[in-house]
């Protein structure tokens, strides 16, 4: 009986057991086949709200670049404005930087050219030649240029003093010139001839001899390294022809012997000179002897504060993006007056100078002082006078104004006697100074002591051609 009873007891636990057993798998198949549905939900949610973000992000990634486009074609219409100038204006500062390089003795003994002074450029005036010749080891060259200037000119004289209004046409300056290097790199020579006005003659004649930058010498007719206007090349003045002072106490050409360099690397310049002092006598150019046995002797020094200063030219049409100045005094003993020599008077003449030139602008300005001594014991004349005169390009290597205002007092002792000039002036270059068109309108006063003051008026019309 016991062991029925635990017969039955036993098959009634394992009956319990199974049920247990298949209850609780039934639940962990229900569980893993229901988290699969909830996990697919919340995934779906969480992608849902992502793509939210991403769009969001992409809408304003979308406005930001907007922006930037808009800024990248404001800054780029800005460049295309300015990208001619800039691209002129580096240019022209690599062509300075190149000048500069060239004219240190670095430069000079890489290009083997022996002696430390030597610069590459054999002939000082070459810039005025269209064609050169050189031989093959370059001890030997030949230069040769043409300049032609065609001008019109209307006077409006005052007809108070018995002269008539007049017209003219004429070649104002028709010059050959030939120069070049002989015998190796440092000895040169220059001559030129002129046709001004139809009347042929000879212009400079000269050899120079260049071994160092601060020592050279010049030997032969040549101008007088008197004042800066005078020496500036009438193919590159700012005006067509010089001011009224500058004219009357130049010293203009002679026959004589000049020292003269450029130390301390352009930042000086001096001349040296001794000349005949009898001038030209256009009628008879022969005729020039030095009558009373007294030579004339000049001294110049002058300083450009902030390097090298072109004076030669005039006008700024290199356009210096770096402030440029120059000033320099002049004195010459046994002057001429007017290219004439003072017989038998001790005479001095002297001027002092201020230039300068930044981009595009250009102002300079002299002042001369002149004593005339006779040795017969006459009374002395004293006489001065100066000039100011300015230029602009208002479009740049194109189109310059100018004008200028110059006074000359021929005795100092005398009132009422005083000469003035008032000249404006335009100018237009088609290919630089070798192509250019010059107009100007100028008036002149010239007081008669207690009587009315001569006025004039002239217009003027120019083209210069250089080849």
């Amino acid at each position: 009986m016991r062991s029925k009873w635990c017969k039955y007891v036993l098959s009634l636990a394992i009956i319990i057991c199974s049920m247990y057993v298949s209850n609780t798998w039934h639940s962990v198949y229900a569980q893993q086949a229901a988290q699969p549905a909830e996990e697919s939900s919340s995934d779906l949610e969480d992608l849902k709200w992502q793509l939210g973000v991403m769009e969001e992000s992409a809408a304003k990634q979308q406005e930001q670049i907007q922006v930037i486009r808009e800024r990248l074609d404001a800054v780029s219409a800005e460049a295309r404005v300015t990208e001619d100038y800039q691209s002129a204006a580096a240019k022209e500062e690599i062509k300075h930087a190149v000048n500069d390089y060239l004219s240190t003795d670095e430069a000079r003994k890489e290009m083997e050219l022996r002696m430390p002074g030597v610069t590459a450029l054999y002939t000082p005036d070459e810039d005025k030649y269209s064609i050169v010749f050189r031989s093959a080891d370059d001890k030997y060259s030949l230069g040769i240029g043409g300049r032609l200037q065609f001008r019109y000119t209307f006077k409006d004289n005052d007809e108070d003093f018995g002269k008539r209004d007049t017209n003219n046409m004429d070649v104002r300056r028709a010059r050959l010139s030939f120069g070049g290097n002989v015998y190796g790199k440092l000895m040169h020579y220059y001559v030129e001839f002129d046709g001004d006005s139809f009347d042929v003659g000879i212009r400079d004649f000269y050899v120079y001899w260049t071994p160092f930058a601060e020592l050279n010498t010049k030997l032969g007719y040549f101008k007088v390294p008197f004042n800066q206007q005078r020496i500036s090349s009438s193919a590159k003045l700012l005006l067509q022809d010089r001011a009224i002072a500058s004219e009357a106490f130049d010293q203009d050409r002679d026959y004589g012997f000049d020292i003269y360099g450029k130390p301390f690397h352009g930042y000086m310049e001096y001349h040296a000179a001794i000349f005949n002092g009898a001038g030209e006598n256009p009628e008879d150019r022969g005729t020039n002897d030095n009558l009373d046995n007294e030579l004339m002797y000049v001294l110049n020094l002058r300083y450009n504060p902030f390097g090298k200063y072109d004076y030669v030219d005039e006008t700024d049409l290199k356009y210096c993006d770096k402030f440029k100045a120059s000033i320099a005094g002049s004195v010459v003993f046994n002057a001429k007056k007017e290219d004439e020599k003072l017989e038998d008077t001790d005479s001095i003449a002297g001027v002092g100078e201020l230039s300068m030139k930044y981009r595009g602008f250009t102002w300079h300005n002299e002042y001369f002082v002149m004593s005339e001594d006779p040795e017969d014991g006459g009374d002395t004349l004293n006489s001065d006078g100066f000039f100011t005169q300015a230029g602009y390009f208002i479009l740049r290597d194109r189109v310059e104004v100018a004008a200028r205002y110059s006074m000359l007092d021929p005795d100092n002792d005398v009132s009422n006697d005083l000469e003035k000039e008032y000249t404006a002036g335009v100018n237009y270059y088609f290919r630089g100074h070798r192509s250019k068109i010059q107009a100007d309108v100028g008036h002149f006063v010239t007081e008669q002591g207690d009587e009315d003051d001569k006025n004039e008026n002239r217009v003027r019309v120019q083209y210069q051609i250089v080849f």
